[in-house]
């Protein structure tokens, strides 16, 4: 079964991703960049999906730090701002190798895990 880690400041986006993604995956929720560096580091996760703005360090500099440490997981930023200069960067360099916009949409994720893992 695929796992998943979700990293948001929002604990409502955490329980409606957990609640979508229960049946289909194991998955992990962090309601901060430091809880999913531990689940990170004690857990091997396929898919990390983290909101660009958290209060410690954006999701940009997370999944900068988890593309370092855990080159093999398939990393998707998710953002309510536009696609900036900032994250055409970050993806040249491969930070991470999708963004979705908030609201996220589940089709869009699922595609999305559909595309990087199969």
């Amino acid at each position: 079964m695929m796992t998943i880690l979700y990293v948001d400041h929002e604990i409502n986006n955490l329980n409606s991703f957990k609640a979508t993604f229960r049946r289909d995956a194991t998955v992990f929720v962090a309601d901060s960049t430091k809880e999913g560096l531990k689940i990170l580091e004690e857990n091997k996760i396929d898919v990390i999906f983290a909101d660009h703005q958290m209060p410690e360090m954006t999701g940009l500099e997370f999944l900068k730090l988890a593309s370092n440490q855990f080159p093999t997981s398939i990393r998707i930023i998710l953002t309510g701002n536009a696609y900036t200069d900032e994250f055409k960067i970050a993806a040249g360099k491969g930070y991470f190798h999708s963004y979705v916009n908030k609201p996220w949409d589940e089709q869009q994720l699922r595609r999305l895990m559909i595309t990087y893992l199969f």
